[in-house]
């Protein structure tokens, strides 16, 4: 009799927990308390997925056995995607497949040679083994299938400078993001133009080869969302009667895109060009500026006994931003937060010897703003960037960028030299607080030629004033740019210090958010903060596991029939009592 009144409400418990069990198959939920909410999806991501009008299905390839790092990205994927179908129902599914589970090498290579095809790479997965190393090819991505089309979506990000844990733990950060991200960009029914304005020195379609296709495998880029052109400004159809520039179809052709760049013009803009410029404003065309205040570059610096002088940058821009509410000022900003660069400070028999030091014309900017644009930037490389002043008038402005609590002005004609480095200012002098860098104009622009002459034959309908639009002035021209060698053709990642070894990824993040804004691209650039999810690494100490192994092998087996028995007991006990 005591047996039965022990045993029975075991049993009962345990019948219970397996009922508990097989119900939980059919129902998902979690509470999720992690400090950082890695669990929990956020709103934009619910709300791509509650418009979907068709299935989408997703193919992962990380089916099979992975040391702990890609169990963790294996198991991260499952999770989200998980999430996504208990929001989205029958409209999201998805499979994990082994692309290597064949045991004919004919047909594994058949399998390899088809996912390279839909746009996924391997990776060469070396395992550290008791008998040694071992190595296989795997394809740590997805293709998700929408309607006609398909998407291929490479997981494990691979970074330049980064440890392979760490780019691992990046990579399941961002999945997320890479998963909703690529659904909301098949989902689209199509893309709007943008272009690179050119014909006045700007940059070259290599010097914005990576925000504008990636050179990383991480396909963030704008081609990813938008169609890009690049349009010299300078260069008409001539009318076929009058055999003269046609202003009107150079206006009608500038108008098909959505959003205009001009990325660091050196020339100066006639009035014809302007002109075009402020009626494409007018028409409700959104530009994004990126204009330097002085010249001033290192190679001068390089060409030269140590120093240049920095002129002002005659592009005759001037009344054109004063009137739409931005003054680009003469000058040069140095800031106590700053990248750093190499210079030699001895040698060591013929070998030079080089040390580091914060160069102050090469500002890192952050951002304290709360709009969508700017809103949680990490770091942002600058090179010789001037100060800003926005003027007074009926347009909405919007602060995005600004320098340290730490800077200084120095007005053109300025010399920059390596002195510095060795003679730095004084401390007072940095007494410059959030210098704006980068600024939001909204609202109805009036026109830089109202009440002035215009040409007579350009033989289309002049507006004073525009609809509402927008615009973004960036007082520095390089944030776009990225390097690149001119003896290997490497074209390097946007934001990337060459000497740091490092990418700052602020600045590819900065110009995304600014174009997707200007193109009213709400939806993507609500997703942009997903990019930037931080999980916190709580890793294991490998040696205590391998010392203890045995013990946690124990207690994870032994513990929870334990639990078992002692909520048996107790049961058995109250119930007893309760009716004694």
């Amino acid at each position: 009799m005591v047996k039965n009144r022990i045993f029975l409400p075991l049993t009962y418990s345990i019948i219970f927990i397996i009922l508990l069990n097989a119900i939980g198959g059919f129902f998902h939920f979690r509470v999720d308390l992690t400090s950082e909410k890695r669990h929990t999806l956020s709103e934009e991501t619910k709300r791509v997925l509650t418009n979907l009008d068709d299935l989408i299905y997703i193919k992962v390839y990380l089916d099979g056995d992975f040391p702990a790092g890609f169990k963790r990205l294996q198991k991260q994927s499952s999770e989200v995607l998980q999430g996504f179908k208990n929001i989205a129902g029958k409209k999201i599914d998805f499979e994990f497949i082994n692309p290597s589970k064949s045991s004919s090498e004919k047909d594994r290579n058949a399998v390899y040679k088809q996912l390279v095809e839909l746009g996924l790479q391997p990776t060469d997965l070396q395992v550290k083994e008791q008998a040694g190393m071992s190595s296989s090819i795997i394809f740590p991505g997805a293709i998700i299938y929408y309607k006609e089309k398909h998407l291929a979506l490479q997981l494990l990000k691979n970074e330049l400078g980064v440890h392979p844990e760490v780019a691992l733990n990046n990579s399941i950060e961002a999945l997320e993001y890479e998963f909703i991200s690529a659904i909301s960009k098949l989902t689209k029914n199509r893309k709007e133009k943008i272009a690179f304005l050119s014909g006045h020195g700007e940059l070259n379609e290599i010097e914005v080869a990576d925000i504008s296709y990636s050179v990383l495998s991480d396909s963030y880029c704008l081609s990813e969302y938008y169609d890009i052109e690049h349009f010299d400004i300078t260069e008409f159809e001539l009318d076929s009667t009058t055999k003269e520039a046609n202003l009107a179809r150079q206006l009608q052709k500038l108008k098909t895109f959505k959003v205009l760049l001009i990325a660091k013009p050196k020339t100066a803009f006639n009035n014809l060009d302007k002109l075009l410029i402020d009626q494409y404003i007018m028409a409700g065309g959104n530009i994004l500026w990126l204009i330097d205040g002085v010249n001033a570059n290192m190679d001068s610096l390089q060409q030269s006994d140590g120093y240049f002088m920095a002129q002002k940058n005659q592009l005759n821009l001037d009344d054109m931003l004063f009137k739409y509410g931005v003054r680009i000022n003469a000058d040069l900003l140095q800031d106590k937060r700053a990248t750093e660069i190499p210079i030699i400070t001895g040698y060591s028999g013929n070998m030079p010897q080089q040390s580091f030091f914060s160069w102050p014309y090469y500002p890192l900017l952050f951002s304290d703003s709360d709009h969508p644009i700017s809103k949680g930037l990490d770091a942002i490389k600058c090179e010789f960037v001037s100060s800003m002043d926005t003027i007074r008038n009926r347009i909405n402005k919007t602060i995005l960028l600004h320098s340290s609590a730490n800077a200084m002005l120095s007005p053109s004609p300025h010399r920059v030299s390596l002195g510095i480095l060795k003679t730095p200012p004084k401390e007072d002098y940095f007494n410059k607080p959030d210098i704006p860098i980068a600024v939001l104009l909204e609202g109805e622009f009036e026109s830089v030629f109202k009440n002035r002459i215009t040409p007579k034959k350009k033989n289309f309908d002049f507006k004073e004033n525009s609809k509402n639009t927008k615009m973004i002035i960036v007082s520095d021209g390089d944030i776009i740019r990225n390097t690149y060698s001119e003896k290997t053709g490497n074209v390097y990642p946007l934001g990337y210090d060459k000497f740091g070894k490092f990418i700052y990824p602020g600045n590819k993040t900065f110009i995304m958010n600014a174009v997707h804004y200007l193109c009213d691209n709400n939806q993507d650039l609500l997703l942009s903060p997903l990019k930037t999810k931080e999980l916190q690494l709580r890793l294991l100490d490998k040696e205590k596991v391998q010392k203890y192994k045995f013990y946690i092998q124990l207690l994870n087996l032994l513990l929870p029939i334990l639990i078992i028995i002692i909520l048996g007991i107790f049961y058995s006990y109250s119930k007893k009592k309760k009716y004694a």
